[in-house]
Parts: structure tokens; sequence; C-alpha cells
């Protein structure tokens, strides 16, 4: 199992473990989001709730195959500006498969975190000589996030179901 290799770090974040002592400060991320349903919040009224069953959730995945997403923390401030990481999928459209996941806060939208985020991880997937093949699953609607994996070198394939979602999955080969 793999284990993250720390520090892991970019020109303005670094990137730690989420901890039970950061759900009031992630719960921003759940507060007027219209983007939240990419990480499977079902609940806008409870932020607090999303943002425990969120960092639970990373716990888990943390302990049963050595990924998740991190808190990204942001080096001039030390405030949470988002999660980012590699997620190992088992999913019919592609499994045993790593994907690099991203989220920004929304206070911090357009600030280029994102990419800065994606690259850093897929640098640390490439070092770590993890596959030869990595993926990103974004919503359809999601145009930032398309743009951001298109950045990455990603390229577009096919439109699937992903948990009640029409999403396109983006991958690039490591050679």
């Amino acid at each position: 199992m793999h284990q993250y290799q720390f520090p892991i770090e970019s020109e303005r974040l670094r990137f730690r473990y989420f901890q039970e002592a950061d759900i009031a400060e992630w719960a921003v991320f759940f507060t007027e989001n219209p983007m939240m349903h990419y990480v499977g919040a079902t609940n806008p009224e409870a932020p607090e709730l999303e943002a425990k069953k969120f960092i639970e959730r990373q716990t888990n995945r943390y302990k049963t195959d050595g990924f998740g997403t991190l808190a990204a923390i942001e080096k001039g401030s030390g405030e949470i500006v988002g999660s980012a990481g590699i997620i190992y999928r088992q999913h019919p459209e592609f499994d045993k498969m790593h994907e690099i996941g991203y989220s920004v806060i929304p206070s911090r939208w357009g600030k280029g975190y994102a990419t800065e985020m994606a690259r850093c991880f897929f640098d640390y997937f490439v070092v770590q000589k993890l596959a030869n093949k990595v993926i990103s699953i974004i919503d359809k609607h999601n145009t930032a996030s398309q743009k951001v994996a298109a950045n990455n070198g990603m390229q577009r394939g096919p439109k699937f179901n992903f948990n009640g979602f029409q999403c396109y999955q983006y991958y690039r080969n490591i050679e």
C-alpha cells in the first residue's frame, strides 16, 4: 500500500492529511458552493456535517489504500484553501486507476490554485512511479476543471455516469 511521502509542496501551497480539527475551517467549502456536489456533498444546509463526512472519507482512504485528498494549506497565511491529492478509484469505467482530484474554496477561485494543485500531484505521481496512466473525473458542466485538466496535459476521454452525474474521464499516459 502506498503512503504519501511528505513534504508535498508547490510554490504557494503545502499539503498535509486532513484532521478532525479542520472541520470548522473546511466547512467554508460547503457554504454557498455550487460545486460541492462534485465531492459527494448532499446537504447544503449543514456545511459542518458535510465537512466532517468529507474528512472522514479522506481519513478512510488514507487507511485503506494510502491515498485520498489532502488539505491544501496556503504557505503565506496558513489557511486551508482547498483539497487535492490522488484517489484510488474502483469503478466499472476505470477499475483500479489513480485520479488526481482537486477542490478550491470559492473565495479562492480564479487565483490559479486548482492548476497549481493538479500540477503538483501530477509531478508527485510521476516521481513516485505510481502507474502508467492517471485520470481526473470531471462533471460535463464543470468547464473550469476541464480547463485545468487540459492545461495539465490531460486528454478528454469518454463521457459516463459517475454517482448520478454525467462526467468526462480526462487522462494522461505516463511514459
